[in-house]
Protein backbone atom coordinates (compact mmCIF):
# COMPACT_ATOMS: atom_id res chain seq x y z
CA UNK A 1 0.00 0.00 0.00
CA UNK A 2 1.27 3.54 -1.29
CA UNK A 3 0.70 6.37 1.20
CA UNK A 4 0.68 10.19 0.09
CA UNK A 5 0.45 13.07 1.74
CA UNK A 6 -1.08 15.94 -0.34
CA UNK A 7 -2.08 19.43 0.62
CA UNK A 8 -3.74 22.52 -0.99
CA UNK A 9 -3.69 26.01 -0.04
CA UNK A 10 -4.59 29.43 -1.85
CA UNK A 11 -1.53 31.77 -1.13
CA UNK A 12 -2.65 35.60 -2.40
CA UNK A 13 1.34 35.43 -3.81
CA UNK A 14 3.09 35.28 -7.52
CA UNK A 15 3.87 32.04 -8.80
CA UNK A 16 7.12 33.02 -8.85
CA UNK A 17 7.92 34.74 -5.18
CA UNK A 18 6.07 31.24 -3.76
CA UNK A 19 8.53 29.08 -6.27
CA UNK A 20 11.37 30.63 -4.38
CA UNK A 21 10.43 30.02 -0.90
CA UNK A 22 9.76 26.71 -1.44
CA UNK A 23 12.68 26.31 -3.26
CA UNK A 24 14.99 27.75 -0.51
CA UNK A 25 15.35 25.09 1.43
CA UNK A 26 18.09 27.07 3.78
CA UNK A 27 15.23 29.32 4.84
CA UNK A 28 12.41 26.64 5.34
CA UNK A 29 12.96 26.52 9.75
CA UNK A 30 11.89 29.98 9.42
CA UNK A 31 8.55 29.56 8.45
CA UNK A 32 8.33 25.99 8.76
CA UNK A 33 9.17 24.77 12.36
CA UNK A 34 8.82 21.09 12.00
CA UNK A 35 11.17 21.03 8.83
CA UNK A 36 14.72 21.97 10.76
CA UNK A 37 16.74 21.67 7.42
CA UNK A 38 16.51 19.96 3.79
CA UNK A 39 19.61 19.99 2.15
CA UNK A 40 20.52 18.26 -1.86
CA UNK A 41 20.30 19.48 -5.06
CA UNK A 42 16.48 20.16 -6.65
CA UNK A 43 17.58 17.66 -9.83
CA UNK A 44 15.53 14.99 -10.85
CA UNK A 45 17.21 11.50 -9.59
CA UNK A 46 19.06 13.56 -6.97
CA UNK A 47 18.21 12.59 -3.42
CA UNK A 48 17.90 15.12 -0.46
CA UNK A 49 18.34 15.22 2.96
CA UNK A 50 15.28 16.24 5.24
CA UNK A 51 15.53 16.72 8.80
CA UNK A 52 12.47 16.75 10.53
CA UNK A 53 11.56 17.62 14.60
CA UNK A 54 7.76 17.22 15.09
CA UNK A 55 6.48 18.46 18.76
CA UNK A 56 7.40 16.43 21.70
CA UNK A 57 9.94 14.57 19.40
CA UNK A 58 13.33 13.61 18.89
CA UNK A 59 12.95 14.30 15.07
CA UNK A 60 13.75 12.13 12.46
CA UNK A 61 15.83 11.81 8.95
CA UNK A 62 14.72 11.46 5.53
CA UNK A 63 16.20 11.29 2.29
CA UNK A 64 13.72 11.10 -0.42
CA UNK A 65 14.56 11.22 -4.24
CA UNK A 66 13.22 13.99 -6.46
CA UNK A 67 11.09 12.32 -8.77
CA UNK A 68 9.67 15.57 -10.59
CA UNK A 69 10.66 19.01 -11.47
CA UNK A 70 8.96 21.62 -13.46
CA UNK A 71 10.50 24.90 -12.37
CA UNK A 72 7.71 27.26 -11.32
CA UNK A 73 5.07 24.78 -10.69
CA UNK A 74 6.15 21.06 -9.70
CA UNK A 75 8.34 19.66 -7.06
CA UNK A 76 7.58 16.17 -6.23
CA UNK A 77 9.74 13.82 -4.24
CA UNK A 78 9.69 10.05 -2.79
Amino acid sequence: MTKEIKTEIVINSSKERIWEVLTNFKEYPVWNPFIQSITGKIEIGEKLKVKIVPPNSKGMIFNPTVLALEKGTKLCWL
